[in-house]
């Protein structure tokens, strides 16, 4: 963060506005955003390591402006460079051991079929018998889901109005200014956004622990999916599955929000063959998309409400003009009253409200077409498994083009160069 260092202020004040600056923002942050920044990177963060991270700027004045841009050139020459082609190596790494390995499971799994495709038709013609009750119990269960979505947002929307009628009480807000400001303009400057600030961080927080209940749902439907097996002379039962989970994010990779589907992408770990999906691009930028942590929060989420920021932006500069024109009682009392008021009047937990919302009907939307292209995905691997099976085709000579095929494939994977060896331009 950088302050305007005007060349009226002298050069031994901006040392004490750095501090008074770094200090007030501690304060604000530190329950909130500070926190869960402490949590993620498990060590502690003090004022101290706030006040680094503020520099002076006026361009002008290089004296007052050049500390900033050295602290951002190593940020972005060495310090972010790291960490980040240590991500891609590692992805880079998984697509090609993971998919070296999916190639060569695919090749011995089709081997076993040409080895075995009279037992393969019969396993076959079973799952096909099966198919209209297979088509039931996927829709039961995918009734399931979104019911458990409905039911997550309900609990969302209560746990956070609960909190916020609370917070927004004159009584608590009262309190708050007692015991966290010492004098009117600064608590009239800070404390709306503080308030906003601990009913945002409290509804992430549910919204993350929600989200990740969705993510085991999500799974089990993807797992309950069928796929006709065949023991192998070992004993060891064999199959030629068709990706739920990449035809899923496939199914979901268009849309432009995702709701508590980010987080379960994100629980994917290194995303190995599914970084290949087709236009996963979109989907991959919202990855890094934390649910918790003050304002970095989910992007559609963050949209939806119009902001931590100009919330908070807004609440101040309504307080600003009010007039104190009520006597007998404290200013802390007063000031409080306010600010209830200007909560109410500007619909803030309505706009937090309309928020999960939104949150939850995009959740619910991107599961309908992640299961849309799943299910899509299991007819198509029928239809192929039946194409290689069938007496009415030369089965045997397509099963040995596709196998040759999965050859070429795993040898590519196997033998892609990844030069990490680069320099910051």
């Amino acid at each position: 963060m950088a302050t305007h260092a005007d060349p009226s202020i002298p050069d031994d004040e901006l040392p004490k506005i750095l501090n008074k600056a770094s200090a007030r923002l501690y304060k604000e942050l530190d329950e909130t955003a500070i926190e869960f920044r402490r949590k993620l990177t498990k060590r502690d963060i003090i004022k101290e390591d706030v006040q680094k991270r503020l520099f002076t700027f006026w361009s002008e004045r290089p004296d007052r402006c050049q500390r900033l841009f050295d602290d951002l050139t190593q940020l972005l020459c060495e310090t972010l460079p790291k960490p980040v082609i240590s991500r891609i190596d590692r992805e880079i790494n998984a697509v090609k051991k993971d998919k070296k390995q999916e190639y060569a499971n695919s090749i011995e799994q089709y081997q076993t079929t040409v080895a075995k495709i009279e037992e393969y038709r019969k396993e076959l013609g079973k799952a096909e018998k099966n198919e209209p009750e297979r088509q039931r119990e996927m829709r039961e269960k995918r009734s399931q889901v979104s019911k458990q979505i409905k039911e997550l947002e309900k609990d969302t929307r209560k746990s956070f109005q609960t909190y916020a009628e609370k917070k927004i009480e004159v009584e608590f807000i009262e309190q708050m200014i007692r015991q966290r400001y010492d004098k009117k303009k600064e608590a009239q400057e800070y404390a709306p956004g503080y308030l906003v600030d601990l009913l945002q961080s409290h509804l992430e927080s549910r919204i993350s622990v929600n989200s990740e209940k969705l993510k085991a749902e999500i799974d089990a439907f993807l797992e309950k999916y069928p796929v006709p097996k065949l023991p192998n002379k070992d004993g060891i039962v064999v199959s030629i599955p068709f990706d739920t989970k990449g035809a899923f994010l496939g199914g979901i990779a268009g849309l432009g929000t995702y709701g508590a589907l980010a987080a379960w992408a994100a629980g994917l770990g290194n995303l190995g063959s599914y970084i290949l999906v087709a236009k996963l691009v979109s989907l991959l930028s919202a990855l890094g998309i934390s649910i918790g942590g003050g304002t970095a929060t989910v992007i559609s989420f963050v949209a939806a409400i119009g902001g931590p920021i100009v919330l908070g932006i807004g609440l101040a500069a309504g307080l600003a003009s009010l007039v104190w024109n009520l006597f007998g009682e404290a200013w802390q009392k007063r000031l409080a009253k306010e600010i209830h008021q200007q909560f109410k009047k500007q619909g803030v937990v309505d706009k937090f409200l309309g928020g999960i919302d939104q949150y939850w009907q995009e959740t619910a939307t991107a599961f309908d077409k992640g299961a849309d292209a799943v299910e899509a995905k299991c007819k198509q691997s029928l239809k192929h498994l039946h194409e290689i099976t069938s007496p009415d085709t030369q089965s045997k000579e397509r099963i040995e083009e596709i196998i040759i095929n999965l050859e070429k494939l795993r040898v590519f994977f196997a033998n892609i160069p990844w030069d990490t060896q680069r320099e910051c331009l």
